[in-house]
């Protein structure tokens, strides 16, 4: 497969997006029971991880481009191509979230006002990195399973990454169970809007796969990436199963092993996001 830079890209942008969310929603919880100094110090390591992703997985989409000035080429049509959109609504999501991460270490201070409104950009973003896979001409990326797939990361790997680094701060018990809460929601939600779209995706690719409209049988390709498909799914029902498991409540709770258990948990929608785009790349 020779997508590795696409995928590595659209992985680390969209964990990068759901981490600033989770983040903003964080900020504002963070901000009732903590001092504006303890605040800081929790947000910190989200705030410096969440530009970071950004800006690696924008170096990997430029290097994907072959020449690094196509990149500026690119954004001379915006109005009319989601690659131009992509690439400015990326680089604008990274200049706030790297904005709100310079604001905090120059005055000890957490902005969720501003992640949020970065957030609210890459949201943006990852539309148009659908739009760009929706519009292509591979005929197993033509549908709405692919805004499902991009959003599904935002929303279960950015948002866990997002907790785990949340809660190796000063935060209480029961803000860690907040913040738990939220991504476990989050997965169960991803997982159902995929479970709902795939008998439409299906539908969609036997229709595809007649001769007389293109000579491709994209059923067949689906259905060789099942068992990948399958071990994602198993991962991801893992890392929910385990969440469940550490919300349950009980007399009495180790620190210590409950971020043990969260960042495995993490593991997993790690593990699970990744063969599933795997699995999306090599479907053509």
């Amino acid at each position: 497969m020779n997508e590795w830079p696409l995928l590595v890209f659209t992985l680390l942008v969209q964990a990068s997006i759901g981490m600033a969310l989770i983040g903003a929603l964080g900020g504002y919880w963070l901000r009732r029971a903590l001092t504006t100094e303890q605040c800081f110090l929790a947000l910190r390591p989200l705030l410096l991880l969440a530009p970071m992703l950004a800006a690696g997985g924008l170096l990997v989409s430029v290097a994907h481009l072959g020449y690094p000035l196509n990149a500026f080429h690119a954004l001379r049509h915006v109005a009319s191509s989601w690659l131009s959109r992509e690439i400015l609504l990326a680089s604008l999501y990274l200049g706030i979230v790297g904005l709100v991460a310079l604001l905090a270490l120059l005055t000890r201070r957490v902005y969720p006002s501003l992640l949020l409104l970065g957030g609210l950009v890459g949201l943006a973003d990852v539309g148009c990195m659908a739009g760009i896979y929706i519009n292509s001409a591979v005929v197993t990326w033509m549908h709405l399973n692919t805004a499902v797939a991009f959003y599904g990361t935002v929303f279960t790997l950015g948002v866990m990454l997002g907790v785990v680094t949340l809660c190796r701060g000063p935060v209480s018990q029961p803000l860690m169970q907040r913040l738990l809460l939220t991504a476990l929601l989050s997965c169960v939600a991803t997982a159902a809007a995929h479970w709902l779209v795939t008998p439409g995706y299906l539908d969609f690719l036997a229709q595809a796969a007649r001769p007389v409209t293109l000579p491709f049988d994209a059923v067949a390709a689906f259905l060789r990436s099942e068992p990948l498909r399958m071990a994602s799914a198993a991962l991801l029902m893992a890392a929910i199963a385990l969440m469940v498991l550490l919300l349950y409540p009980t007399r009495q709770r180790v620190t210590v092993l409950y971020r043990s258990g969260i960042a495995v948990a993490a593991l997993l929608v790690l593990l699970a996001q990744t063969g599933s785009r795997y699995a999306f790349f090599i479907l053509h």
